[in-house]
């Protein structure tokens, strides 16, 4: 069943149980959030497929996340700062309007698992290769992973891997339109690859001395989503 959302088109992606911390300062967007806050409801984020964010120029992704507002900051000049939470997916029926901001009317999106056997077998390699990631990743920055622990639930996992990927808007955008869980996990587990690859590659030409690692700091990283 299709149900209205308004929506905050930014040049970042937003995956179920990530958070994501906003600065809202155009007048639409406040006129936006002062709503959702009035009635305690969530708002859509969906990609800006162009990249501006802000404008009238906007080319909006037609799968998104709901973002449920936790915290609210009042600004000066009526801005606000607002910590939010993704909470589900959903797929553009059709937009209704681009003024004062983009409205739709959405369908959520069942969280499909895929197999269950593959799913869970390849969260168990994704999760050893996303700890791999994470420690090439904190070790350009001199620091070593100590902890890491994915949840039990391979959808939940798929989308805390996507969230902490630094890879650029548009693949983790095809990583939030996955159709099912398995699918997003086997898609990532290509991009962890590339990635430790290619930061452990540049670990050693940055840092030719192994007896240097002795030397790093102990950073205790430990990742859950409850």
């Amino acid at each position: 069943m299709a149900t209205r959302l308004d929506l905050f088109v930014l040049s970042s992606v937003l995956v179920p149980g990530a958070s994501l911390r906003l600065h809202v300062f155009e007048e639409r967007y406040k006129m936006m959030i002062g709503e959702c806050i009035e009635r305690d409801a969530p708002f859509g984020v969906v990609l800006d497929r162009g990249g501006r964010e802000v404008g009238d120029d906007l080319d909006p992704s037609t799968v998104g996340t709901a973002a449920q507002i936790r915290e609210v900051t009042q600004l000066s000049e009526g801005r606000l700062f607002i910590d939010t939470q993704g909470i589900r997916r959903f797929r553009v029926e059709r937009f209704i309007r681009t003024k004062p901001f983009w409205t739709a009317e959405v369908s959520y999106l069942d969280e499909r698992v895929g197999p269950v056997e593959t799913a869970m077998r390849i969260r168990a390699t994704a999760s050893e290769r996303f700890r791999d990631y994470l420690q090439a990743l904190l070790r350009l920055s001199g620091r070593e992973i100590e902890v890491v622990q994915l949840p039990e639930d391979p959808a939940a996992s798929s989308f805390l891997i996507a969230d902490a990927l630094q890879i650029d808007a548009a693949a983790k955008q095809t990583l939030l339109e996955a159709p099912s869980a398995a699918e997003r996990l086997v898609a990532e587990l290509r991009i962890l690859d590339d990635e430790i690859r290619r930061l452990r590659a540049r670990g050693e030409d940055e840092n030719p001395h192994g007896d240097d690692d002795r030397r790093r700091r102990l950073l205790k990283v430990r990742i859950s989503l409850n």
